[in-house]
């Protein structure tokens, strides 16, 4: 089964399936797209994903976009090393951490701390960003409260609720370093030292199989 990514340096979604792809050993051949002369707009891009948007996985004459769609047909397609779990019980368990993070932790930073942060227009409101990056902790909490009591989201190994997450985390913190967020004093930057757990979680997965060769290569 060949399988060809379409990815963007940096896009955490894309990143997401980059893990998923290199912690299974999945072989692929990789196009890295450049956002910007916007390749992801091009017809011929469009024809993979009218979204125009990444990652997208081709696979023989089928194109699969949305990165948790294309996490969980890698592990139907190659469930050696599985990332939704070997039982009915452990898939639901990891299903539900994916969905609590994506409907009640990520968009929260990313909409109200990341967008801004990239986009420049955080300094329009420093008290709102203030506001926005005290709930982060809040939106956090259940993660510090689970990995408090087990080493990955889901249980003792990595799975695809800790893909899921941790591209999204590590985009949080590198914005938080910004000098502009230091600046309005948003108090992302211990993000680690405040959330004890969640840091020795972020240093047991940046050892994982594959999170090297996944890495953002302009970070």
């Amino acid at each position: 089964m060949d399988h060809e990514l379409f990815w963007m340096s940096g896009s955490p979604y894309a990143w997401r399936v980059q893990l998923a792809l290199e912690y299974k050993g999945v072989p692929y051949a990789s196009h890295r797209m450049d956002s910007g002369s916007q390749e992801n707009r091009s017809p011929a891009f469009l024809e993979l994903n009218p979204r125009g948007k990444v990652p997208v996985l081709k696979t023989g004459g089928a194109a699969l976009y949305e990165s948790v769609a294309i996490i969980a047909f890698l592990d139907r397609a190659h469930p050696d090393v599985p990332l939704f779990g070997e039982t009915a019980q452990e898939h639901g368990r990891i299903w539900q951490r994916v969905s609590e993070f994506e409907n009640y932790t990520r968009d929260l930073f990313d909409v109200e701390i990341v967008r801004p942060l990239l986009r420049g227009y955080a300094k329009d409101d420093p008290e709102a960003m203030r506001v926005s990056a005290a709930r982060v902790y809040d939106a956090l909490g259940w993660m510090e409260q689970t990995l408090s009591i087990t080493p990955y989201l889901a249980g003792d190994d990595i799975t695809a609720a800790d893909i899921v997450a941790l591209p999204n985390i590590q985009m949080l913190r590198r914005v938080a370093v910004r000098p502009e967020a230091i600046a309005m004093a948003l108090g992302l930057e211990d993000l680690s030292v405040r959330l004890p757990a969640l840091g020795a979680w972020l240093a047991r997965v940046e050892t994982m199989r594959g999170y090297d060769a996944a890495y953002p290569p302009h970070w």
